[in-house]
């Protein structure tokens, strides 16, 4: 992890490098560089830290030609000296990778029994020296080297190279993403469309074991196994809403929480003729499985949940990570429903892998145009939220749980699905409401009494609300750095109740539903031992110490009754003196395992 661009053309290099660079930021990283090669020399240019401090950019010479990483680090520490690029022994080559080489030790071992020295902690380095080595051989030149080399390696890992003259770029991927962006008299090697959505819309999506090669002012694609050349597929994207701005806002991360009353809808915008391919593959599977990590695992079990319990679908919810033990299970009668954000989760592209291997249909809800995911699916659907820059991924979550809302009621006829969507623009509706400074003065009076001097909370939910407390507590783990954890109400007689003692915050969440009194049960229970109780509730309660109201919505609650730990996450980031749009040691984009 985590960006790679590189950029060949009549424009100024280190410009549009840099400001490729800054619309990857969103991905995460902790240090990055930019190389570029002039006079048949490669200057270079690597900081720990954020682009945004980067004021010197006249440092770097005037090129046409360059390429720029950030790094999320994996192998090494968080220095300059480990920042990519990377040079060969001779300054002839510049090598960024994103990934991980597994078998980085055995490559390395080999290499300084031959006398290679390494300068870097990173198992980047292993690449450029395997590089070096295969050089030595007369019958290879650089890119017959680079294609030997990358042979040898272990893992997911896509890189990019830059050569001294000035007119030799290569770039092969396996595993991490790559595209390449064809504008007028340039073009643009990167991880996403997003980073060059500004300059082209005309895109060719490399796919695993492919290389890019670009010398003396032509393009190639090959077949890393043969070398054989492949014929370049261009595809034009709609780059709708690519803006990267905060637009007013402090932060990304409370933009995109406000966003959310139009990005609810965005989701459902999906005509019935357009769902269904899916409905028709759902209706005729034994088993739908929903997969996903993280943020994006919770939307797949609320979807899993929405199938279940609204359309009567078998729905089984996988953490991508955890999916093995199923494998001998698919078959070609099953789905997987695949969501992601970025739609470049290892994992998750894993899982898809492994399912494949037993002809299950792959269906996927992500955000970002051309990912792998999406390409990997025979049913690709987007959440169409629009560029999600906060690591803490706040809107397109909620569009995932309002799209698998529409979906399961659409399972049901067209009326039952038109009547889902009139219920989601409501909500959308809604929070144009919600998002008052009265609200937000409560939330920021909560954190005050309840949680600022407080190392362990807990979330309890039930039924539809426990999916939301697990991606609630996550959300608040993410943002602030406080041992937030979700629970289901009845697990809390099973162990966790030994966990409260007195001023323990505790947050309920309480629907208006056949599960209600349970959960006001579960609140008692805490609060007898002396919990603080915060309830996110239709109406204030005796039990509760402070209730956050958030209005009835049915079946669709848990899609609103996230919002207001989103606020919370947000404002206590801030009023902890953190950065929530880019929480330590996270990556927006988790393209290694």
């Amino acid at each position: 992890m985590c960006g790679i661009f590189g950029y060949i053309g009549t424009g100024d290099a280190r410009r549009y490098i840099i400001n490729g660079l800054k619309r990857l930021e969103y991905r995460g990283y902790d240090s990055w560089g930019v190389a570029v090669a002039v006079n048949n020399t490669i200057d270079v240019k690597k900081m720990v830290g954020a682009i945004g401090t980067f004021k010197d950019i006249e440092s770097l010479p005037y090129s046409h030609i360059g390429i720029g990483h950030t790094r999320w680090a994996t192998h090494g520490g968080v220095t300059e000296n480990n920042a990519h690029p990377h040079f060969s022994s001779d300054k002839k080559f510049m090598l960024a990778q994103n990934g991980i080489v597994e078998n980085y030790q055995n490559l390395k071992e080999m290499l300084t029994k031959e006398g290679y020295k390494f300068e870097t902690e990173t198992d980047t380095e292993i690449i450029v020296r395997l590089i070096e080595k295969k050089l030595k051989n007369k019958a290879y030149d650089l890119k017959e080297a680079v294609r030997s080399a990358f042979l040898d390696l272990k893992g997911r890992n896509t890189i990019i190279l830059l050569e001294q003259s000035g007119k030799h770029m290569i770039a092969v991927k396996n595993g991490s993403p790559l595209v390449l962006g064809l504008g007028k008299d340039e073009l643009f090697i990167a991880s996403d469309t997003l980073s060059f959505a500004d300059k082209t819309d005309k895109v060719v999506f490399v796919n695993n074991n492919e290389m890019i090669e670009f010398k003396n002012d032509e393009i190639g694609l090959y077949k890393i196994q043969t070398g054989g050349k492949i014929e370049l597929k261009v595809t034009t994207l709609d780059h709708a809403d690519t803006t990267i701005d905060k637009e007013g806002f402090k932060h990304f991360m409370i933009k995109e929480i406000v966003e959310q009353k139009h990005t609810i809808k965005e989701a459902v915008t999906y005509s019935r003729q357009e769902l269904m391919p899916i409905i028709k593959a759902i209706n005729a599977a034994d088993t739908v499985y929903t997969v996903g990590a993280g943020t994006a695992g919770y939307s797949a079990a609320q979807i899993a949940f929405f199938l279940r319990s609204i359309a009567g679908i078998k729905a089984i919810e996988l953490k991508s990570y955890e999916i093995g033990s199923y494998e001998r299970l698919f078959s070609s009668k099953d789905l997987i429903l695949a969501v992601s954000q970025s739609g470049e989760t290892a994992d998750t592209i894993e899982a898809l892998e492994i399912a494949k291997r037993s002809g299950t249909k792959i269906a996927s809800l992500v955000n970002m145009l051309g990912s792998t995911v999406t390409r990997m699916s025979d049913y690709p659907y987007y959440s169409r939220s629009g560029p999600e820059i906060c690591v803490v991924s706040t809107k397109v979550f909620t569009s995932q749980l309002a799209w698998g809302y529409y979906l399961s009621y659409s399972l049901l006829g067209k009326t039952q699905g038109e009547k889902a969507k009139t219920e989601l623009h409501t909500i959308s509706k809604y929070l144009e409401s919600l998002f008052t400074d009265k609200l937000f003065s409560q939330v920021k009076s909560i954190i005050e009494k309840y949680i600022t001097k407080k190392s362990h909370l807990f979330i309890l939910g039930k039924d539809q609300n426990y999916n939301i407390s697990l991606e609630a507590a996550l959300k608040m783990k993410e943002a602030t750095y406080k041992h937030f954890e979700g629970f289901a109400a009845g697990e809390l007689k099973h162990g966790v109740i030994a966990l409260i003692e007195k001023g323990t915050p505790v947050f309920v969440i309480v629907s208006n539903d056949k599960f209600e009194s349970d959960i006001l049960s579960a609140a008692a229970e805490v609060k007898a031992r002396g919990a603080k109780v915060i309830g996110i509730a239709k109406e204030p309660n005796e039990l509760f110490d402070e209730t956050i109201i958030v209005k009835d919505f049915g079946k669709a609650d848990s899609i609103v009754n996230i919002v207001p730990f989103h606020l919370l996450s947000y404002h206590l980031s801030v009023k902890l003196g953190y950065n929530p749009d880019k929480p330590r040691n996270l990556a927006k984009s988790v393209t290694v395992k």
